[in-house]
């Protein structure tokens, strides 16, 4: 009877498993671990780098990887490891394998070289086809690359390679590859809904004969794509032309009749929102940095001071070197925080981020730690994310003060 007992028990176990690990199965050791069994077992190593906030990866966790058919195509050919990019051995590893967008899926061999990546979450079958492609050498991203940059033009070839770097979301790759594509055939080709995505790619300017075309054909290219789509196709295209334009005008009034001839030709929901974008281009484009600041701030008071509309100005007059380079200005708004980060209620932790960032600006180092260890310390006490990619590099910079 306890023999019995045994019996089922054994039995229902293995059932268990057949239902709850269909997908994946990632190994639970190091990476120096990982490698020595893909050498072991001559396999490639399938390495999910994520972090705890990025959506993308949740998706790919939750709904792509547990999949039966994923699992079974995996298991059988990798050995497959998860790495979270901010915690452990993932710091060294992003580092060592220069990550920067997440999800990003490498497949490396067993010496520890990266012979395909992808990037962004997917749906399974494009998961597997990018797995397939990584397990074969002609089909992965370096060997496709290189026979671009020999001069291979063949039609087959290129819609092969702009699909490789579509999944790595190498837009200015994808573009060049698009506008190849296109030259070789026609714009009318990719006028439907499977192959649009061609034309998106490539990125046509204002101006363009393919944008003239499209625009002329808008109702039908409304017909064939998603709205999100229809809307960044032509709203990129004209607000790169208009940036342009907000850089080389001569007055405001010019820019506003520019903007509004634009509108004329693609209505949509942005004019308003345009304008006072482009007005902030052409100030700093024509030097007027103080009127540029005091608007600015002007609007981060009306906002009823929310410390997020003060801490976007901060990053924007840090990474503007004409903005940078004025003393006035970042004196002053180093004002701004320090009364920030003296409100222990509403502003200690994005006052002292703000002044970290002004303080490693200007070289001061003592200063620069001392506005980020207290950034730390609070912003982990409300369980805050202190490893994010910015303040990891925050505070590398400070640090090399």
């Amino acid at each position: 009877m306890v023999m019995k007992k045994i019996l089922v028990l054994i039995v229902a176990t293995f059932i268990c498993r057949g239902l709850f690990a269909q997908g994946i199965e990632f190994e639970h050791g190091t990476f120096k671990e990982a490698l020595a069994k893909a050498k072991k077992e001559n396999k490639l190593i399938f390495m999910d780098c994520y972090t705890s906030w990025c959506g993308p990866c949740k998706y790919l966790a939750k709904d792509i990887f547990p999949q039966k058919e994923v699992g079974d195509y995996f298991n059988q050919n990798f050995v497959n490891v998860k790495m979270d990019m901010e915690k452990g051995e993932g710091i060294a590893l992003n580092k060592q394998y220069g990550i920067t967008s997440y999800p990003t899926l490498l497949f490396i061999d067993a010496s520890g070289k990266t012979v395909h990546k992808l990037v962004g979450g997917m749906p399974a079958e494009d998961l597997i086809k990018g797995a397939k492609a990584a397990l074969n050498p002609e089909m992965r991203i370096g060997t496709l690359r290189a026979k671009f940059e020999n001069g291979n033009r063949d039609l087959e070839f290129l819609m092969t390679y702009l699909n490789a770097v579509k999944a790595l979301y190498d837009k200015e790759t994808m573009s060049i590859v698009a506008k190849e594509i296109i030259n070789k055939t026609s714009i009318e080709k990719y006028m439907n809904k499977e192959q649009f995505y061609v034309i998106s790619a490539a990125k046509f300017p204002y101006g363009s004969k393919e944008f003239n075309y499209l625009l002329m054909n808008k109702d039908k290219v409304k017909e064939i794509t998603e709205s999100y789509e229809y809307a960044t196709l032509f709203g990129s295209a004209y607000y790169t032309h208009l940036e342009q334009y907000a850089k080389a005008c001569k007055n405001l009034k010019e820019l506003n009749d520019e903007i509004d001839k634009c509108h004329k030709e693609f209505p949509n929901d942005n004019l308003e929102h345009t304008k006072k974008s482009l007005k902030y281009t052409y100030y700093i484009a024509n030097n007027q940095l103080q009127t540029w600041y005091n608007l600015k701030i002007k609007e981060a008071k009306a906002s009823n001071g929310n410390i997020f509309t003060y801490h976007s100005i901060c990053d924007e007059i840090l990474r503007t070197e004409k903005l940078a380079a004025q003393k006035e200005i970042v004196n002053d708004f180093i004002k701004i925080a320090q009364t920030f980060a003296a409100d222990r209620e509403n502003g200690i932790i994005m006052g002292n981020m703000m002044l970290a960032k002004l303080y490693l600006h200007k070289k001061d180092k003592e200063k620069a730690a001392n506005a980020f260890d207290i950034f730390i310390t609070e912003n982990g006490k409300v369980g805050g994310n202190n490893t994010h990619p910015s303040v990891t590099r925050l505070k590398e910079a400070i640090d090399k003060l």
